[in-house]
């Protein structure tokens, strides 16, 4: 460290300062914002004197963003969502925040452990909206499936039994003892389901899936 009270190196600092137009080039901050400028070696040079090393070599950093580039402080940039997980309710904790947390998302950096983070830590660590939009999918896919299930067009018979027409195919709930069966078109499939909604709950994730005709299809050649 003693050769960074050095002329060469201050001159070398300033200029290379200079040359990034006096801002960090990972936060863009300034004096003028705050910040205190060092410069960063990106890779070291065997036999180098810290002000011999090309321009190339070195990039100006406030100190915050130079302390999280050598694993001193959490960094700020450079984080990746790898996997996510339901929790079923609100037993997790995020890493970041505290906050509790359902959907747990795993993010890993080469410079910090990995944590687990909620979805709006997860988006302001990697600085993308990989996370909210994952969640706003479910979160209209839960809708969906909840107007499917409410839905009037199920109708009940005298006998009891739900159905509903879905792509001019004719669905229907059978009750079986404790469980219920679905059949369609009058061919009753050998999958049992503990409720009504457990039923429909699979019909909706098949048509959500787009394989509705292949699913009918398999049916009728039973």
């Amino acid at each position: 460290m003693r050769h960074y009270y050095r002329k060469d190196w201050q001159k070398f600092r300033d200029e290379v300062i200079e040359l990034d137009g006096g801002v960090c080039r990972r936060c863009g901050r300034g004096p003028l914002q705050g910040a205190i400028l060092q410069v960063h070696h990106k890779t070291y040079l065997p036999g180098k004197m810290p002000w011999e090393y090309p321009y190339g070599y070195c990039e100006t950093l406030c100190r915050g963003c130079h302390a999280s580039e050598h694993g001193i402080v959490r960094p700020f940039q450079g984080w990746v969502c790898v996997g996510d997980d339901d929790l079923g309710d609100l037993s997790g904790e995020c890493d970041l925040c505290g906050t509790q947390i359902r959907y747990v998302f795993f993010v890993q950096h080469e410079k910090w452990p990995a944590m687990e983070v909620g979805e709006i830590c997860c988006d302001h660590l990697t600085q993308t909206s990989e996370a909210s939009d994952y969640m706003d999918s479910k979160r209209r896919y839960a809708l969906r499936e909840s107007r499917f299930i409410s839905s009037s067009r199920w109708k009940r018979n005298q006998d009891g039994l739900l159905s509903l027409m879905q792509k001019g195919q004719h669905i229907s709930l059978e009750k079986v003892s404790e469980n219920f069966r679905l059949t369609v078109n009058q061919v009753t499939g050998k999958k049992f389901f503990k409720s009504e909604e457990e039923c429909k709950r699979y019909i909706f994730k098949i048509i959500e899936n787009g394989t509705l005709e292949a699913f009918f299809r398999k049916f009728q050649a039973k």
